[in-house]
Order: structure tokens, then sequence, then C-alpha cells
């Protein structure tokens, strides 16, 4: 018998009983969509441009970012891009609320029961990388926290998204991914964590029973 049928017969029983199945049954693992268009970035801090090689590690640490960043819950990341929920990552993103020409980090745009669409600055997230550099930092060290910065910001874009009716951005903890901007050095070098947004995302994608 497959776990479904045997969960659900298992249910049946406890009918009446003091224990719920119903989250169980109800529990969907929900596909959300990362990717990185064609992007590109050097600078004089870096000694030139970031190569093929160094862009792969980029998006293997964003990825990982993000994947760390809602662990334990029913999320699932890949790079579809007809997702229900996805972000993107863009060689630059500007504010089309102004008139200007004015650079944002990331945005996002939902509607609840419909999901929604985001997108991160790649060359603002490495611009900023590069100026919150420790004097000592190594290339390499530089690039890790390029990709850190990316997959961090992609987090609070996706709590936007799954979040669309709650208040998301904060301004007390500028270790927490839920802090309002990106412009700290936090957010590309040290650890994050979640804080008031943590126990909202666990009641909207609460993990599977095994």
């Amino acid at each position: 018998m497959s776990k479904g049928p045997a969960l659900a017969l298992l249910c049946l029983v406890l009918v009446g009983g003091t224990a719920s199945c119903a989250g169980a049954l109800d529990c969907r693992v929900i596909d959300a969509g990362f990717w990185f268009e064609p992007v590109t970035y050097q600078s004089a801090r870096l000694d030139g441009a970031i190569t093929a090689q160094e862009m792969a590690t980029i998006v293997g640490v964003a990825q990982s970012e993000l994947s760390d960043a809602f662990a334990g819950l029913s999320l699932k990341f890949s790079t579809r891009r007809d997702a229900k929920y996805r972000v993107r990552v863009v060689q630059q993103l500007r504010d089309m609320r102004v008139r200007w020409e004015v650079q944002v980090p990331a945005e996002s745009r939902s509607v609840a029961g419909f999901g929604g669409q985001g997108a991160v600055n790649f060359f603002w997230m490495a611009n900023a990388a590069v100026s919150y550099a420790p004097d000592a930092a190594d290339r390499p060290s530089i690039i890790h926290a390029i990709g850190r910065g990316i997959g961090r910001a992609a987090a609070h874009e996706f709590a936007h998204l799954l979040l669309p009716r709650a208040s998301v951005d904060d301004a007390s903890d500028v270790n927490s991914y839920e802090y309002q901007s990106a412009a700290r050095r936090e957010q590309y070098f040290g650890e994050l964590r979640w804080g008031r947004v943590r126990p909202l995302l666990q009641e909207r994608i609460p993990p599977c029973a095994e």
C-alpha cells in the first residue's frame, strides 16, 4: 500500500480520537522558480570581469542560500519559468515608479491566491558586495559574497510573494532576512536568520509529514 492511502486509512481509524491528520492530507509542495538571466560584471577591485567559472560559483551559492533560507518548509526550488512563484536575476533593475533612471536591488509583485514574480538586480548586488567587502577580502571571497547577497535578496522577495498580505519588511534587525534594505554588510558577509516572518511561513507552507 502506498503512503497516501495508508495515511488516509490511519486518519479514518483516528477519527473521533485525539489525533488529527488534516494537515498531512492537505500538505503539498509548492514549486518555486529561480534562475539567472545572462549577466556580466567587472570591477577594478576584482581586477577584471567575472569569469564563466566564477559565475557558476555565484549561481551555486545563491541557490544554496535560498534553499537554506526555506529549509524544512514545503517549498521546492527549480529553474521553471512558469512556476506560480518565481524570482529571476537580471542584469539591472530600474524603479518603474519614477521617470528618471533609478536602480533598485530587488522587487516583487504578487496577487493573493494567484502567485507572483520578482527580480534581483545583479549589477547592484555585485557592486554592493564589492563595496562592503573587507579590505583583506580576496577575489574568491567576494565572488561568494555576491552569490550570498543575491540568494538572500531572493529569499526576501519570495517571502513577499508567499505572504502577500503580510508586512515582511523590517528595520529592527540587520541580521534578518526581513531587513528592509540590501545596502548593508550583513547581506553579503555573516549569517542571516528569519525573525517574525518564520512562523508565518511555517503556517503558509508547513513541512509535509513523513
